[in-house]
């Protein structure tokens, strides 16, 4: 059976009875290959209700687990997918920090959630032009504190990434900056290298 008639199948069957879900959810990527996350979003599109999520998520795999938390884009985030997204953003797989990190569900973080999912991406490394929503709700404060783990590296003698500033200089933390300009003239030639390339890469 190919992969097409496959999901034509198994949507039918879901309509039918939702809990066959459970059974097809974790066949997609052997059903379908490289396309899997979209069949993966079409299979819970099909879902009359929320109520299959949670085990779908408890007891799938990351592929399986980002496509529920993916699902927020087209089903909406109600409080069953906030939790799910709260949960797999405390995961230390980038791929489910980057999928809880989605516009519907930064919209429904607070503040202080925003903040902790933001920090983890930068200290896992992401990429933050993965995750926009979460730059795009930058504070002050975010700004500080993306600015004092910079200067934490620089301190220790290590690179900064340059897409950190573009979070730091949303609201410039004035006392952090200048700590960092400070590390020019350390006696450490580590933390005075490190300092030179992190502004430099400050554009």
């Amino acid at each position: 059976m190919n992969g097409d008639v496959w999901v034509r199948e198994s949507l039918v069957r879901i309509e039918a009875d939702p809990a066959s879900i459970r059974r097809l959810f974790p066949m997609v990527t052997r059903k379908v290959g490289a396309g899997h996350e979209q069949v993966r979003a079409r299979l819970l599109r099909a879902l009359p209700d929320r109520s299959e999520l949670p085990g779908l998520y408890r007891y799938g795999d990351v592929h399986e687990r980002r496509a529920v938390i993916a699902s927020a884009a087209v089903l909406g985030v109600d409080d069953t997918l906030l939790e799910l997204a709260r949960d797999a953003f405390r995961s230390n797989d980038p791929r489910l920090v980057t999928a809880s990190a989605a516009a519907a569900v930064v919209e429904r973080l607070s503040d202080d959630e925003v903040d902790q999912v933001l920090m983890k991406c930068v200290f896992m490394g992401i990429d933050l032009s993965e995750v926009p929503a979460l730059t795009a709700r930058a504070t002050a404060r975010t700004s500080k504190m993306v600015a004092g783990f910079a200067l934490e590296r620089i301190v220790a003698g290590r690179d900064v990434a340059p897409q950190l500033w573009g979070v730091i200089d949303r609201y410039p933390p004035d006392v952090e900056i200048a700590q960092i300009e400070r590390q020019l003239t350390a006696d450490d030639p580590e933390r005075r290298r490190a300092a030179a390339q992190a502004l430099a890469g400050r554009g």
